[in-house]
This record gives structure tokens, sequence and C-alpha cells, in this order.
């Protein structure tokens, strides 16, 4: 590089002014008069700008050259010391890193600092391909550095101006303007410092900006300005987004010439290219504005009603909620980059590009919010000061019409920096997507559903131990990803999303199996087609949607502009009508649809239903089905169906019409209160600045049918069993045997023909029988069991129960009661009548009945109605722990409790209508064989003349069961028990093993009494 002294500068002086003055006018005359009038505003703060070179300094190239000529031509004094560079930076500027100073005759540029700026500026530019250099060669570099600090510095003076005029109408004041001056002088060394080296690092920006922020904290009526520039958000090193901040100088050059209405096409493209990339370089810029504020504040803060007239219109100006947004924006890029790490580790990177999208874009609407808070501060408080007349109205024009430049500049390149951010990350993805050959996106959900597999494990590992089988498939479906779409909205690859994917993974004792089992040779899952095969398993296997599955069919995506700066990505989906699996053929398997999506909404008030057609093999299968229409062939097997694991909506099973066992036409009404999940379309809005981007997806909701009333249709072929929903069921069965449950809900429930098991579970159930031997049982509720003609089982459950059963002097019925206080009331035939715990009513009707107490029990009526071999077991009480009395017609039996007989209905029976007739009348009302646990036995006769020897002798209205008996043996319930085996063998069409079940419930106890007899060790009391 040439060297340049001192005295080939001076004889180059004249003969360059030329030809800098026709470099400017190409600049446009607009940027001439502009600096001019900075120029002439200095000259009026009394001051000069001058250019200090000493003697000693030996340029670099020719930009010290270019510094002499375009000084001499903006009218800067250019002034040659004969003390070396070391000697004038003490004196002046006090440390040789110091660009400007103020000495006695005026404000001074040292001329190797500006010439060292300029290189380090040069360098800047060469990284962005050259831009910078062709506005140079309209303006030229040492002009724009110089008009630059000639704007700086025109600014600070005019501040002084303020403060000066401010000052004349003061009097006594002991503000200095040489204090005011070399205060602004060292906050302007300060700016450009951060602004030459912005390139490097965002981090110092950053940190400057707070340092001025604290300044600013401690200076009155900017103290709201300053606490936000502290408050902003550490930006960090963003890596590629530097490019942006990057050539300060050069961008403000380019505003410059992009004013000029008589520069060329060509210039104004090559200024725009260039404010582009750089224009984040106006931050330097911007923040000097502050000056103007700083002394305006502080020289009106002496008058209170015009310093709460620029304090409040300051305060005004800036806006929290713009930092408050930044700041949250920093804080959200830092959440998305902590969650990607996982992701990363899984293969996919897009949230970490998500997340320097959010911090490059961050770092730009920082800098771009601070510089529109300042000049809207500074312009709101010149405004002020003019509307009180302390200002003068030249200044307060030039400073508006200068903020005014700027803040517009700046807003029209806003949105040309946020694309660039985007595309650099467009460009990421494509590079990744040419190298895997994949869709970058759908990689995005692997990654999903790799962590779901690892937060899941221990749930999905054990559906085979919870479903009793041996092999799980589990089907999930990762929904749309909101950071996903988000990408994909920034980069303009909404076309390239997916609404999510679905996944199929197997499970066997407890490990997931990596890769497909060799047995399954098809293709197992097909979403597009909705095809499931699982007929070459040979284990027995569960089918589970784990998460709700999207219907099947394939996503069609357009993107298209909808306005300026909008734009769509419209989703069509090409579905089909159904689910077709093909189910294993020969172990029993589980088909579990409840979270099968059936319905989906598809705008326009379009509806789409989809089907599931269900081929099962020949094992025992279960089947939970979904809230839409199912055909469904079992095949051999006792098959069962489920509707009670998800809203399935209002019930109605129909048989009456079958012509072959387990068929079944289901109806189902899907309005009112019914919640079912339905496919719906919706939208995901991501913002780059201006631009908008819609993309449509496939999700989902569990809701309403919006007050619509839809009715599916199920038909279920060779279907053993089925469960009701959790609402009011309507069944109604075949000629054939008919398993229903009713599960929760208040259940209609009807047998109609055939031996059928009904269960009425939870809820107020009405159970009817029809024709048959039928088991009834009414679980959890008030129900109502009618057993109708047949040997009936009939079990009540908990509630308060009404059990009824018909039929001729031939059947042969079993009525259990259960918890609750129930009635009972038996047929013609021989009825086996268990009241169970409460206070129960029992009417056995003309037949030969047998009735069962316990201890537990609470105080039951007998009203039999005649039959000559009536029969009562208590089969756990001792005839010592009773007590017999008549009242009136009724004879009661009292039960002791606590060696403490209570005379009251507590506990105990009472034999309704006990005396109206003989015994030897068929339609008495009197039991004619009671047995203790031990096989004694109380007859009529035997009861009666007890309760005379008593009456007459001891004077005594009650008889101990142990003073009536007749006769006892344990031989004595050998009888009794094949009698009650009889009846329940011939009730129910029980198989064996649920013969047996049934027979433990009413099994006679063995169990020792726990009292200790003596004739007199029982205390009758009179208590309730």
């Amino acid at each position: 590089m040439p060297t340049i002294t001192t005295a080939q500068i001076k004889s180059t002086l004249q003969s360059a002014k030329q030809s800098s003055a026709n470099k400017l006018h190409s600049a446009g005359q607009s940027t001439k008069d502009a600096l001019k009038k900075a120029a002439e505003q200095t000259r009026n703060a009394g001051n000069r700008l001058i250019l200090l070179i000493p003697k000693d300094y030996k340029g670099q190239g020719s930009s010290l050259n270019d510094l002499v000529r375009t000084a001499d031509e903006l009218g800067i004094e250019v002034q040659y010391d004969e003390k070396n560079g070391t000697a004038i930076t003490k004196q002046v500027f006090g440390t040789a890193e110091k660009l400007i100073g103020l000495t006695e005759r005026g404000v001074t540029i040292f001329a190797p600092q500006l010439d060292k700026l300029l290189q380090k500026y040069q360098k800047a530019g060469n990284k962005l391909g050259g831009s910078a250099e062709n506005i140079g060669d309209n303006l030229g570099k040492a002009g724009s550095v110089l008009s630059t600090f000639q704007n700086f510095l025109g600014t600070a003076l005019s501040s002084m101006k303020i403060d000066e005029l401010i000052k004349r109408q003061k009097s006594g004041s002991n503000v200095s303007s040489s204090e005011l001056a070399k205060a602004s002088i060292e906050l302007i060394n300060q700016l450009v410092d951060t602004a030459a080296s912005i390139n490097n690092n965002v981090n110092s920006f950053s940190q400057q900006l707070n340092k001025l922020g604290s300044v600013l904290s401690n200076t009155k009526h900017l103290t709201g300005v300053g606490n936000k520039l502290q408050n902003l958000p550490n930006l960090d090193n963003i890596g590629a987004g530097l490019d942006t901040v990057s050539g300060i100088l050069s961008a403000i050059s380019a505003s410059f010439i992009l004013s000029n209405a008589d520069a060329d096409t060509g210039t104004k493209a090559a200024a725009g290219v260039e404010l582009t990339t750089k224009v984040l370089g106006n931050v330097g810029k911007g923040i000097s504005q502050y000056i103007i504020a700083q002394r305006a504040a502080q020289g009106l803060s002496t008058s209170a009603a015009a310093a709460g007239l620029i304090a409040s219109v300051v305060t005004l100006a800036i806006s929290p909620l713009s930092f408050l947004s930044i700041a949250d924006k920093f804080k959200r890029a830092n959440k998305i980059e902590e969650y990607s790490q996982r992701f990363k580790k899984l293969g996919y990177d897009g949230d970490s590009l998500l997340a320097a999208f959010h911090k490059e874009t961050g770092a730009i609407d920082a800098s771009l919010t601070t510089i529109s808070t300042v000049l809207a501060s500074v312009s709101s408080g010149i405004s002020a000061a003019a509307t009180t007349s302390l200002v003068g109205a030249p200044v307060s024009a030039l400073v508006g019409a200068v903020t005014g430049i700027i803040s517009g500049i700046l807003e029209a390149s806003k949105q040309a920096m946020f694309e660039h951010v985007a595309s650099k990350m467009a460009d990421v993805i494509a590079e990744w997507e040419k190298k895997h050959g994949k869709n970058y996106f759908e990689n995005g959900y692997d990654a999903r559903h790799a962590a779901f597999l690892e937060d899941n494990f221990k749930i999905l590992s054990q559906y085979n131990k919870e479903y009793s089988v041996e092999r799980s498939v589990l089907i999930t479906q990762q929904h749309w990803d909101t950071l996903i779409g988000e990408l994909a909205g920034v980069t303009r690859n909404g076309d390239k999303t997916l609404s999510g994917k679905s996944y199929i993974d197997y499970y066997e004792e407890g490990k997931r199996l990596e890769k497909k089992p060799d047995e399954f040779q098809k293709q197992v899952f097909d979403p597009l087609k909705g095809n499931i095969d699982l007929s070459d398993s040979k284990s027995s296997t569960l089918l589970k949607f784990v998460t709700p599955l999207l219907t099947p069919g394939e996503e069609i995506r357009e993107r298209r502009q909808s306005g300026k700066y909008e734009y769509i990505t419209e989703l069509l989906v090409k579905g089909v009508d159904k689910w077709t699996v093909k189910g294993v053929q020969d172990k029993g398997s589980v088909y579990d649809y409840s979270n099968l999506i059936q319905h989906a909404s598809v705008g326009n008030n379009q509806y789409r239903e989809i089907r599931i057609e269900s081929h099962l093999g020949d094992g025992d299968d279960k089947v939970f089905l979904s809230a839409g229409s199912a055909n469904i062939y079992a095949g051999k097997g006792h098959d069962v169906v489920y509707y009670d694991k998800t809203d399935t909506g209002y019930l109605t099973i129909d048989g009456t019409k079958a012509t072959e066992a387990g068929n079944y036409t289901v109806t189902r009404v899907l309005g009112g209160d019914v919640k079912i999940l339905q496919e719906v379309v919706k939208e995901q809005e991501v913002s780059v600045g201006k631009r908008t981007e819609k993309t449509q997806y496939r999700s989902y909701e569990f809701t309403h049918i919006n007050g619509k009333n839809l009715t599916e249709t199920d038909n279920l072929y060779s279907v053993e069993e089925l469960i009701g929903t959790t609402r009011a069921d309507k069944f109604f069965g075949s000629k054939f045997t008919d398993i229903f449950h009713g599960a929760d809900g208040d259940d209609h429930i009807e047998g109609n023909d055939g031996n059928d098991r009904l269960y009425g579970d939870k809820g107020n159930d009405t159970l009817r029988g029809g024709n048959g031997d039928d088991q009834l049982y009414g679980g959890d509720g008030n129900d109502k069991l009618i057993g109708g003609t047949g040997n009936n089982y009939l079990n009540g459950g908990d509630g308060d129960d009404e059990l009824q059963v018909q039929g001729n002097s031939l059947a042969k019925n079993v009525l259990s009661g259960g918890k609750g206080n129930d009635k009972l009331y038996g047929s013609e035939g021989a009825d086996l009548l268990d009241g169970g715990e409460g206070n129960d009513l029992l009417k056995g009707g003309y037949g030969n009945d047998i009735y069962r107490y316990l201890s537990g029990y609470g105080h039951h009526i007998i009203d039999d109605d005649g039959g000559k071999d009536d029969k009562l077991s208590l089969a756990d009480i001792d005839f010592r722990d009773v007590a017999f009395r008549r009242e009136g017609n009724d004879l009661i039996m009292y039960k002791a409790e606590g060696n403490v007989l209570s005379i009251g209905h507590k506990n105990g029976i009472t034999f309704r209508n006990w005396f109206e007739k003989e015994s030897g009348d068929i339609s008495n009302h009197q039991i004619e064989q009671i047995f203790d646990k031990d096989g004694r036995v109380i007859t009529p006769d035997s009861l009666k003349k007890a309760l005379e020897y008593q009456q007459s002798n001891n004077k005594a209205s009650y008889v101990y069961g142990n003073d009536a008996l007749a006769y006892g043996s344990q031989d004595n319930l050998n009888p009794l028990i094949n009698e009650i085996s009889k009846i329940i063998s011939a009730a129910g069409n029980f198989d064996v093993k649920e013969e047996r079940a049934a027979a433990s419930l009413l099994q006679l106890s063995g169990n020792a009494s726990d009292f200790s007899y003596g004739r007199n060790s029982i205390t009758l009391t009179a208590s309730a």
C-alpha cells in the first residue's frame, strides 16, 4: 500500500476540489443541501468542524486523500498540526482511541482514527459482495463518513443552540455550553464505536444500549426511555444474522441516495440492495438523536410548565408494548431453542432453525424499535419545546424532517430484512431435503414420534398385559405441530407441510419390536387407503389407536397469494369413506377403535362420514367402537362389542328381526349433549413482518354436533355379547340367546325369546327377560327386574330393587335382592327368595318356596300366599339367638345382637298374616319349616304349642326359638340343600361353572355361633 505524506496532501487539495464536487452532485442536490444545512447549523452555534492531521501521520491507501478533498468541499476545515499524533491525542482527546475531540478552535476529528475506521468499514463492505463500493462510487466513502459525522455533530450542536436559547431566557444559569458540548461529543464517540463494531458482535450492541439506558435513566424526563433500553433482552451472538447489521456507514449513504428524487433508477436499485442488508447501521445515527431530547429536557427542567409538557409528550411517544413485544420474542426464541435440543438428538433441527429466525428478526426488531422510539421521543420533545416558544421553529422543523425521513426509510426496509432471514432458513431446508431425499417437515414429525415413544414407553409396553394378549399393535397419530407449521409458514413452505403423520409400532413381552416382525409380510397399515391387515398374525393381538387418528386419505395443498402481503395454503383432502380391517384369523384378539375419527367437517357445510368394516377371525374377539357407523363381521368364537369406551350416542340395539344368532342392527343418535370426535380444518397464521401466511391443516375436536341430529347405523354379525353406553340405552333381543349389558345410565333391556342374560349395571334400569330361562342382574341403582316365563335367575344388586317372576307351577326361579330395600315377587312355582341386606318384602306366591335370611340382614317381611311346603333357612343363625312373638295376625321373629333381643322392627322377620289360617289350608300364609344353621326345625305346630305354654305358665308373650323346636339334626339340612340346588340348576340356564358360582352365593353357613348359651343368657329389651 503506497504512503502519502502531509506535503502531498496539501498539494492536491485544490485540484481535487472540483472532482469531489462532481461526485457529491451525482449523489443528489437534496443530499448536499441537507449536509450544508447541518454545517450552517454548526457555524450558527459559533463552532467549527475540523479535520486534524498530525505531522507524523502517513495515510493508508487513497482514503485519507479522499477525506481531505471531501472535507474541503463540505466546508470542514483541514488543519495540520506540528505535533505528533501521540501528543495531540493526549492533549485533545485524552486517549488514542477517541475519534472526536473538543478544542478551543472547534470540534476536531482525528484523521488517523477516522482512517482506521474507514479501513475497517471497507472490509465489512467487501464481505457483502462489494455493494458498498458501488454506492461509494456515487457518493464517495470519505464523503459518506464525514457527512455522517457532520450530521451527528449538526444534531449535537443544534441541541447546544437550543440550550443557549433557553439559557438566554433564564437568568443566573450556570450551565456551561462547553460542558454540554463535551458531554454530547463523548456520547457520539461511544455511539460511533458501537456502530463500527456492530457487524462483529450483536452482544456489544446490546451492552452499549444498556449502558446508554443507564445514563438516560439518571436524566430527568428521559428516565422512561433509559429504563426501557436497560431492559432490552440480551441479543446474544446470532451467527448468520450478523450480515444484516453490518455496514453502518454505507447504509446511511444509501438512505440519502434513496431520498434524492433526481437519482437514476440504477443508482436507487443499488442503494436499495445496500439498505436492505445493512440498514440497521442507522442504529448509531438514530440513537444519537437522544442528544436533542436530552438537552431539551435538561434545559427546560427549570420551567415547570414547559417541563411538564415535554415530559408528557415524550412519555406518550414511547410504546412500552413495543419493547415488551421484543422481549417476549426473545424469551420465546430461547424457549424454542431449549426445546429443540432434544429433537436435534433425534435428527430434527427445525426447532433450532425457527429459534434462530426469531433471534435474528428479533435483533432487527429490537434495533428498529429502539430507533423509532428514540426518534419519536426526540421529535415529540422538540415539538413540545417549540410549542412553548422555547425552541426556534426552524430547529423543530429540521429535526422533524430528519426523523421522519429516517423512520420512513427504516420502516420501508424492515420487510426486506425479515425476508432475507426467512430465505436463508428456506435454503437450509432445501439443502437438507436434497441431501436426504425426504420431506423436511415429515422428518420433524418422525422426531416428535420418537420422543413420544420414549416418554410413554411404560404405558405402551403394558397394553398387552392390560388387554390380556400376546402382542400389541399400536397406531398413533402425531397431530399438527405449531412449531413445525410456523417454520413452514416462515419459509414459504406451507404446501410442503403435513397435518401430521400416523405410525404403527409393535410390542411384545414389555418390549418394543424395533423392526416389523417377519410374519407380517403384507403392508399392515395404509392410512391413505384406509387399510389395516392383521390376517398374517399368529399371536393374540391388540389393535389399538392410542391417539385420535385422522380420517384416511391423501392431503393436497396449494399455496396462493390472497392479498398484497397475504398468502394462504389451502388444503384439499382426497379421502376414502371407510376403514377396512382384516383381523387375526385363529387367535382371540382385541380391536379398540374408540379413538378413530369417523366424522369430518370439510368446510362449506359439507360433511363426511367414514365407516369401519371389520372382518374378524375365529377366536374370541373384543371390539370397542367409536362414534361412527360400523359393519362388524365377528366370525366364530364368543365375540363382544363395546359401546362404552367413548361417547357413542343414544343407543338402540335391535335383534327382533334377526334370522341368525348374533345379528343385530344398532342405531345411534348423536345429537343433543353427545360429544364425539370430529375432524375439522383449522388455520395457523404466521407473520413475517407484513407478510402473513395462513396454512390450513386437519385437526380434531371432541365436541357437540352443533344442533344437528346425526343417526348412525351399525350392522353386527355373529356377535354374542353387547355392552351399551353410559347413557339410557334400549336393547331388544332376538329369538336366540342374547347377552346385553346396559353399562351406565338408566337402561331398558328386553331379552324377548331365548335364554338371555341381561345386565343393567349402573343406573336405574328396567330388565325384562321375556320367554326362556333368563338371567337378570340389576347392578347398582334402583332397578326393576321382570323375569317373564321360564326358569329365571334374578339378582337385584345394590339399590332398592323390585324383582318379579312369572310362570306356572312348574317354574323354578331364584330371586336375590342384594343390598337395599327390595321387593321380591315369586311365581306359582317353586321359588328361592333371598332379600339380602336391607329391609325387604318377600312374596313367594302359591308354590312351595324357600326363603333365606342371614344375621347381617335388616328387617324382612315375608308375605307368603300359599303352598304346603314352604321353608325358611336361617342360614347362619342359631335358634338360641331368636325369639318369636305374636302381634295380631302376624308372627314376629326377633334376632339377638350383642346378646340383646330388640323388641322392635330393627331386624328379624315379620311373617304377615301367619295366624290368619291354619297350616292345613293350602292358601295359608305360614312357613311349614324353619331351619337354623344346625338343621334344627321349627314347625307351625311346635311354635303354636310353645307360645301357648309360655302364655299359660309364664305369662310371657314370646318364646325363645330353642324352646319351640319340633326336631333337630344336621341331617335335616341335606334335603334343603338338594332342593336349593335343583332350583338353581333349573333357573337361568347356568352352565356347570356358573351354577356353582350362583350356588356359592346361597351357600348355607356352617359357622358356629358367637354367643355363649345358657337358658336365660339373652336379655330381652323393648328398644326399637
